[in-house]
């Protein structure tokens, strides 16, 4: 399953990238299935459906799964990575006045 104990993400290379989300989800195999866990746990959170749909539109695409795959891409993944740390950590409490949220928000708006 996804490796929440990793606290931030940074890389500046595709090989970086590459061992980056390999560590997030331990294996190649476990990509999928871990996609689909991370989307089960999220779907519902009005947050991540903010998220979800912008990033699926950049594909054209109205499927949220898809924005959640998009959300794991190269430009995206260290902001979307801190806003899964954060909702994992605080559950309900999580909002969007949290500096994840703020930030991942700003780059896919902006």
């Amino acid at each position: 399953m996804y490796n929440f104990s990793i606290q931030s993400v940074s890389y500046e290379s595709d090989d970086e990238y590459r061992e980056t989300v390999i560590a997030l989800f331990g294996s190649e195999e476990e990509f999928l299935p871990t996609l689909d866990f991370l989307y089960f746990k999220t779907k519902d959170q009005p947050l991540f459906q903010v998220v979800y749909n912008k990033a699926a539109s950049f594909m054209l695409s109205e499927n949220q799964e898809i924005g959640l795959g998009v959300l794991f891409a190269f430009d995206y993944l260290p902001l979307f990575h801190q806003m899964l740390i954060a909702f994992n950590t605080l559950g309900d409490r999580f909002d969007d006045n949290h500096a994840s949220y703020i930030n991942l928000h700003k780059k896919l708006f902006s």
